[in-house]
Formats: C-alpha cells, sequence, structure tokens
C-alpha cells in the first residue's frame, strides 16, 4: 500500500467522527488507486498515518467491508476488493432502477413546499457547477437525491436506496473529477426535476433511468480493469489539479454528523 499524509485529527469540531473520516480518506484513496485492490489494510499502519488510536481504525475497516470495498480474508485481516466493471455494472443497474422508482413516486406523492425546495436546490446548484469544485457538488448530489428519496413518502424505499447508495458512493463521488461531469449532471438533474414537478411519474422515471445510466458509464472510468487489475484514473484537469494536502483533506469535509449517508 503506498504510504499518505500523515493527519491530525484532532480539533475536527464536531465535524465528522474520526472512524467517519477515515472510511471516507480510504474509500477516496480505493477509488482513485493510491490504495491498490488486493492491498491488505493494516491497523497499525493506518493507525499511525492518522495518528489515532485503532478503535476507529477498525471500525473503519468494518465500514469498508460493509461498502464492499474491502473484504475478510483469514490470517490476513482487511483486504481491498477488486471491483471490476462487471460488478460495477451490476450495482449501478440496481441503483437505477431504485432511483427511478423513487422519482416516480416523488412525482405522484411531493408535497407542493417539497417540489419547490427540490426546485430551488436545483437552481442553486448552477453556481457550484460554476466553480467546478467536485467535493462540494459532490455534497450537494447527495442532497438532492437524498430530497427525492424523502419526497417518494415511502420509508422502507428510501431506506433501500440509502443502503444501495452506500455501495457506490465512492464512486459517485468519483464522477465529479471527471471533466464536464458536472455541467452533463446538472442538465439530466434538470430533466428529473421538470418532469417531478409536472408531476409525471412515467417521464421522472424515465430521466432518472438516464441520468443514473450516466453516472454509472462516468464511475465506470475508476473501475478495476479486469484483465490488468489496474484502477485508471481519467487524465482529467479535475483529477490532475485535485488538492490532496492534509489541510485540504481536514478542510474538505461538511457537516454531515447527523447522516450516514456519503
Amino acid at each position: 500500500m503506498k504510504q499518505g499524509f500523515t493527519l491530525r485529527l484532532a480539533g475536527e469540531e464536531g465535524k465528522l467522527s474520526r472512524s467517519e473520516f477515515l472510511y471516507q480518506a480510504l474509500s477516496r484513496d480505493i477509488v482513485d488507486g493510491v490504495i491498490a485492490p488486493g492491498d491488505h489494510l493494516d491497523e497499525v499502519s493506518i493507525a499511525k498515518r492518522f495518528d489515532v488510536s485503532r478503535t476507529p481504525v477498525r471500525e473503519a475497516l468494518q465500514a469498508l467491508v460493509s461498502s464492499g470495498l474491502a473484504f475478510r480474508q483469514l490470517h490476513r485481516g482487511v483486504i481491498v476488493e477488486s471491483l471490476g466493471r462487471s460488478r460495477l455494472n451490476d450495482m449501478f443497474e440496481v441503483m437505477a432502477d431504485v432511483e427511478a422508482l423513487c422519482a416516480g413516486y416523488a412525482a405522484e406523492r411531493m408535497t407542493a413546499k417539497e417540489r419547490y425546495a427540490l426546485e430551488a436546490m436545483h437552481r442553486d446548484s448552477a453556481a457550484l457547477v460554476r466553480d467546478a469544485d467536485p467535493q462540494t457538488y459532490g455534497w450537494f448530489n447527495r442532497d438532492f437525491h437524498n430530497a427525492i428519496y424523502d419526497g417518494a413518502h415511502n420509508e422502507f424505499l428510501a431506506e433501500s436506496a440509502r443502503a444501495v447508495r452506500l455501495r457506490l458512493s465512492p464512486f459517485r463521488g468519483a464522477q465529479f473529477r471527471v471533466d464536464r461531469r458536472m455541467t452533463k449532471s446538472f442538465e439530466e438533474h434538470g430533466q428529473v426535476v421538470d418532469a417531478i414537478l409536472r408531476g409525471d411519474a412515467a417521464g421522472a422515471r424515465a430521466a432518472m433511468i438516464d441520468h443514473m445510466s450516466v453516472v454509472g458509464e462516468a464511475s465506470e472510468r475508476f473501475a478495476v480493469d479486469e484483465s490488468t487489475g489496474v484502477v485508471p484514473i481519467p487524465d482529467s484537469p479535475l483529477v490532475r489539479d485535485q488538492d490532496t494536502s492534509p489541510d485540504a483533506c481536514l478542510d474538505e469535509i461538511p457537516d454531515t454528523s447527523s447522516e450516514a449517508d456519503t
């Protein structure tokens, strides 16, 4: 496993717990190829790297296992999973159907207040696209989809959507590092919002299916090449110029202490 920065997590002041921060940092390293498929995630090394005790490291590693990014192997511990394109495609296929169901119900069941809030959220996100900040847009994107889950007014469906989304969250976030993906995402969101505002359930489902198919294609760039075992990193300005300094890593994290979704 490649060595990363040593980060001190003291003084986070209510942003994320140590285990949540470690999960996000390690999952990002896995998606970016900094930690390679098949690498052993050693508790001691990780604790030393982030200057924490082994307890939050264990919790973060368990979260990686639960998300499907890693697995436990007898006598070796936690190993990074190799997510190939076929596996990733299968997961996004299910995600697309679940999201489409949410969008269809939202078109039928959202209150006027919820529709107005969704429209305003989408409209305001244009500024995020202009800023070209993939992290901030990723946080907005999570909130946008959560609003649609809640607008479906089906608690079990919303829980299911969030559970599936959790499995794919590192890949869904990584897509915004691909050049012009934020602009296209904004346009796709617009199609979904328009259908929901019209109360067009079939149109909302179709727009969400189209959106999720593109999301899957963009995220596929970060999947393991099954013939070589290599994670290809797109040659994008957003990827090349990303600030990965310790201070940037700490400053990037918003207050998500009340929400588990990533």
